[in-house]
């Protein structure tokens, strides 16, 4: 068992060279809170970095011998000895979580604007067929000015955090709601607001639930999700959300966004509309069906790599191959959650919206282990109008991993 999924949908039932670096100024303001070691006079802060000797060295006779490095401080050239030495320093990054509390804010400074060639991308991998996200045309009639990026993309994009490095392992999101259609060509933002900090019962680990938010270009909160991250430290307990002397007050629960979820909304309003355009769907789904998804697959080291860099993931998990061996690499949480929609998407055509209520990670998952899946229909209702066109499925879905869940669990 890789991991469990509850979720809401509506499907469409109608049926060297020298470098120079450019750099904005640092405003303080909206900078998040980053531990950083500094360089003083050419002297580095840093403990343990490897030593680069400076010394003259003799070349053969048709290359002029080796002169000594030029140091710069404060503007000044000074020479450098063969006794005088240049210590390297790794810059630490990271976002520092041990001093945030419930309530705290981080603002995130990068921007992204996806590219269709990224969209295309990530269809590569994942498979999907419903015309909201794969026709222009259908997204027209319905009064979209493009495709929509996958919902599994969106909320990639929305929960990758690229300076959580400190991070053991992605635990699970809480719920998730596409509020407002994400297409090719925006540019997006996030900001992660940290909901509540515990630590774990052995005292040696801390559990702390984000809510990401991802906005475009023009203000609009696209995605909003509760992400849940373990750490390998522990906060003192009065930062603690869960401890008892903590004088903070609670955070409430994050009202949805003003009026609603417009994005599902606007589907819903377009009923009438799609009466007119002839349903794709394949099969009719009740309440109380236990589907055995036959669409099975995997990612490769490279993918993962390739799709982690997509999100502009960091964490040495994904990418350090010579520190970890293959069954230590991980493939990323939201990549997870993709493979494991995209077992079931098949079945599931169409659909024109989802949400999310709940994902557990209960096992890791690692590149090239092979995902199928399983899905429990938990409730089927009419909505939009009660014409039959549009119908509210509520799935329990668990990804599963090596397994053929067709061939191994055809008579169980």
């Amino acid at each position: 068992l890789t991991m469990t999924l509850g979720r809401s949908m509506i499907p469409l039932r109608l049926f060297t060279n020298r470098s120079i670096g450019l750099f904005a100024r640092s405003n303080s303001k909206t900078q998040p809170r980053f531990r950083s070691s500094a360089v003083i006079n050419g002297h580095s802060s840093a403990v343990g970095a490897p030593t680069v000797h400076v010394h003259d060295e003799t070349q053969s006779s048709s290359f002029p011998k080796a002169t000594t490095a030029t140091i710069t401080d404060n503007g000044k050239d000074k020479s450098a000895s063969s006794a005088d030495t240049i210590q390297g320093e790794v810059l630490d990054l990271a976002a520092d979580l041990r001093t945030f509390r419930a309530g705290d804010k981080l603002e995130i400074p990068y921007e992204l604007t996806v590219s269709e060639s990224m969209q295309d991308f990530w269809h590569s991998a994942f498979h999907a067929q419903d015309r909201i996200h794969t026709s222009r045309p259908f997204c027209r009639k319905m009064g979209l000015q493009d495709r929509v990026l996958p919902f599994s993309l969106a909320l990639f994009l929305c929960s990758s955090m690229t300076h959580e490095d400190a991070a053991r392992i992605h635990v699970g999101y809480g719920p998730v709601k596409y509020t407002w259609p994400c297409f090719a060509g925006d540019t997006f933002t996030k900001t992660f607001t940290v909901e509540s900090i515990r630590n774990t019962s052995d005292g040696n680990h801390s559990l702390i639930q984000f809510q990401c938010d991802l906005i475009n270009q023009r203000g609009r909160l696209c995605m909003r999700a509760d992400k849940r991250m373990l750490f390998e430290f522990s906060v003192p307990e009065p930062l603690s959300s869960s401890s008892s002397t903590s004088k903070r007050p609670k955070l409430e629960p994050t009202a949805d966004p003003p009026k609603g979820n417009l994005f599902r909304d606007h589907l819903l309003s377009k009923s009438h509309v799609l009466s007119g355009l002839q349903s794709h769907s394949l099969a009719e789904l009740r309440k109380g069906q236990l589907i055995l998804h036959s669409l099975k697959r995997s990612l490769t080291f490279t993918q993962c790599q390739q799709l982690a860099s997509l999100a502009r993931l960091t964490h040495e998990k994904h990418f350090d191959s010579r520190k970890y061996d293959t069954t230590e690499l991980l493939v990323p949480g939201g990549l997870v959650l993709g493979i494991t929609m995209n077992a079931s998407a098949r079945d599931f055509h169409e659909g024109l919206h989802e949400e999310i209520l709940n994902v557990n990670y209960v096992n890791a998952l690692h590149p090239g282990n092979m995902v199928g899946a399983i899905s429990y229909i938990q409730n089927v209702e009419d909505v939009g109008g009660g014409a039959g066109d549009l119908q509210m499925i509520t799935v329990r879905t668990l990804g599963i991993k090596n397994l053929d869940v067709v061939k191994d669990l055809e008579r169980v």
